[in-house]
């Protein structure tokens, strides 16, 4: 009734949600609650843990049109050796059956993951087993954490420390691995056409509008600016309005509304 378009659900792990009410796939319910509001245009969730990613909970968001086709998987590591210290399970091979289960049921969904390198007693192998997962799961948005010391954190007392000068290497070769994926996804986007809720005025210019797609959760991921709106169009923050990408850079895209 007050206006909102867009709703973004968020919890430490989402897709827990309705477990302390007896519920199975409790999210998948809610979501289908929420995607038959008339006034809603986009509804997205944050985060999802790869063991409670369920086939009901892949269809549900690939049968509604207002639930973004948008799955935020806070992955970690990709070494089974590393997230067993991390006292987490998995690897690289269950989690790329997963992603290719989530694009089989969700054509063209958006990924993102965030990762932490140097985690204590991370080898050189174990790294190059999670660059070599990065390459083979080519994610849409990627995030990549130092690995910190916090008091009170069961990984403040391992051994095995790694210095920070080393664990910032590893760091940005991760993400330059991560920033010529991206760069050639949103290459590809070129010409295509995308719902665009726009925002405001761009930080970066006066002359730029700034929005987001379906592809991008709030605060986030990437920019999406606009440099082209049609004659006798006044554009408002808040609506929602057709755009083709007409330029693609690392993780940013321009566009015109159409």
């Amino acid at each position: 009734r007050s206006g909102v378009r867009e709703i973004t659900l968020i919890g430490q792990d989402t897709t827990c949600y309705g477990e302390d009410f007896g519920l199975k796939d409790g999210l998948a319910l809610l979501l289908e609650k929420l995607a038959g509001i008339k006034e809603l245009r986009w509804v997205r969730f944050l985060y999802a843990y790869p063991n409670k990613i369920t086939s009901r909970l892949l269809e549900t968001i690939a049968a509604h049109d207002k639930i973004c086709s948008y799955m935020d998987v806070p992955l970690q590591h990709a070494s089974p050796a590393v997230l067993k210290r991390m006292k987490r399970g998995g690897g690289a091979e269950v989690f790329l059956r997963s992603i290719e289960k989530m694009r089989r049921i969700i054509p063209g969904v958006t990924l993102r993951t965030s990762f932490i390198v140097g985690f204590p007693g991370e080898t050189e192998k174990e790294f190059e087993e999670l660059c070599e997962f990065v390459r083979a799961a080519e994610f849409d948005w990627m995030g990549t954490f130092s690995y910190s010391d916090q008091e009170g954190a069961g990984a403040f007392l391992l051994d095995e420390k790694l210095g920070s000068r080393e664990i910032e290497r590893r760091r940005k070769h991760l993400m330059q691995m991560q920033r010529k994926i991206s760069k050639r996804k949103k290459k590809a986007l070129v010409g295509k056409e995308f719902d665009l809720l726009l925002e405001g005025t761009s930080e970066e210019s006066e002359f730029l509008l700034e929005g987001r797609t379906a592809m991008h959760a709030p605060e986030i991921d990437g920019k999406v600016y606009v440099n082209d709106v049609p004659e006798g169009v006044q554009p408002a923050s808040g609506e929602f309005y057709r755009c083709q990408i007409t330029e693609a850079h690392d993780y940013d895209l321009v566009v015109q509304i159409v």
